[in-house]
């Protein structure tokens, strides 16, 4: 495959509201994963794997973490001449009974599209947490007629989210429709249900055509309804990704997916597969383990310094945790401080808070506590305070 046979579209306009206030500041795209991540590696690595390097990121209202974190795309090996990274504004909640604002919305699209010269086009968004090999669904999609493939993965009843998007396929495992989970039927020989990733690949004339087609028409159909509206009329074929996913779509799955990256096997399938996952490098000292720290289970970022107590956590860069403190089941992101003798579980701290003193914070797996960025807890009334509020 030539780099320009295919292109790629990352939408980061995706649901945030049920993950705030993690989401107050920042996109589902930019959150935070495993230590060192952000979850828009995921796609962007699945992408420069497949030997993609035009790429198209259609901007979230919160645009300023993603320039930031992706800049000109070198961690993904796409600074080059030709191709590169683009990206387009936000306009997904525009007043669209404008017609100049519906034909912006499609022209971005299309201008990207056209000068790709491309023939075909992958389309992702960022929450699902995955390795997806792209070389192998274009191989997947080219033995086929139908003119789209969509992915997905097969999760079993007893744990599928019931409001999570599920197939319906047909005999021949073609997606012919697409219903919540709780109405999709399991299939009996594994006890599973069809979840879709939200990924799509088709030619890229197709896209072009459709796109081009509804802005003509005058009406407006954000881009993954009309490839749902699409894919109803015209059929797909539905490729299954069998490796490891997590779904971001609230709180406690995204605490949950962290935590998973603490269980060895699924830690090593994820990202450290045949393909690389890439990220934005921070040239930094390791992280410092006094001698009476005690860590177990843990993942850490760079830059901190540990002197209490640690297990099945996960800690982000410059993260300081003082002597006495314990740090269990938590998530505690850059540049975060725990005091003497805290005591921290089932938390989920945003960048710059502090947690003072002899200070207890103590969730559930259910619903960890959450603080948003830049919390100060200097003592117990106030952690009761935050707590209620």
């Amino acid at each position: 495959m030539r780099k320009q046979d295919m292109c790629a579209i990352i939408d980061l306009n995706e649901p945030s509201e049920a993950l705030a206030p993690l989401t107050d500041e920042r996109p589902v795209g930019t959150m935070p994963f495993a230590g060192r991540y952000r979850l828009v590696d995921f796609p962007l690595s699945a992408i420069s794997n497949a030997d993609i390097r035009t790429v198209g990121i259609f901007l979230p209202k919160s645009s300023r973490s993603v320039e930031d974190h992706v800049r000109s795309g070198q961690a993904w090996d796409m600074d080059t001449i030709t191709g590169g990274i683009f990206t387009f504004p936000y306009v997904a909640t525009r007043d669209y009974d404008d017609p100049t604002n519906i034909h912006r919305y499609y022209d971005n699209y299309l201008t990207f599209l056209i000068k790709s010269k491309s023939e075909y086009v992958f389309i992702t968004g960022a929450r699902h947490v995955s390795n997806i090999d792209v070389s192998a669904l274009l191989q997947f999609h080219q033995a086929s007629p139908n003119p789209i493939t969509a992915v997905y993965r097969s999760v079993p009843t007893a744990t599928a989210n019931p409001e999570q998007e599920a197939f319906v396929l047909d005999a021949d495992n073609e997606v012919v429709d697409f219903a919540p989970s709780k109405d999709v039927k399991e299939r009996v020989s594994n006890h599973t249900k069809p979840i879709s990733m939200q990924m799509y690949l088709t030619r890229t004339d197709y896209l072009i055509e459709l796109l081009s087609r509804v802005q003509n028409s005058g009406k407006f159909i954000r881009l993954p309804q009309l490839i749902h509206q699409e894919i109803t009329t015209a059929q797909a074929n539905a490729f299954e990704y069998t490796g490891y996913c997590a779904t971001i779509h609230d709180i406690p799955s995204y605490f949950q997916a962290n935590m998973d990256m603490l269980d060895e096997e699924k830690f090593h399938s994820l990202l450290f597969s045949q393909r690389a996952i890439y990220t934005k490098n921070k040239n930094e000292a390791p992280t410092y383990f006094a001698p009476e720290a005690d860590v177990l289970s843990s993942l850490l970022g760079t830059g901190g310094r540990v002197y209490g107590k640690l297990r099945d956590s996960v800690l982000f860069r410059n993260v300081y945790v003082d002597h006495d403190a314990q740090v269990l089941h938590s998530i505690i992101m850059q540049g975060s401080r725990i005091g003497n003798g805290a005591d921290v579980e089932y938390v989920i701290m945003d960048k710059g808070c502090v947690v003072g003193p002899d200070v207890k914070l103590i969730g559930t797996p259910e619903a960890p506590i959450v603080l948003k960025k830049g919390t100060t807890i200097l003592d117990q009334s106030a952690a009761e305070e935050v707590l209620q509020s």
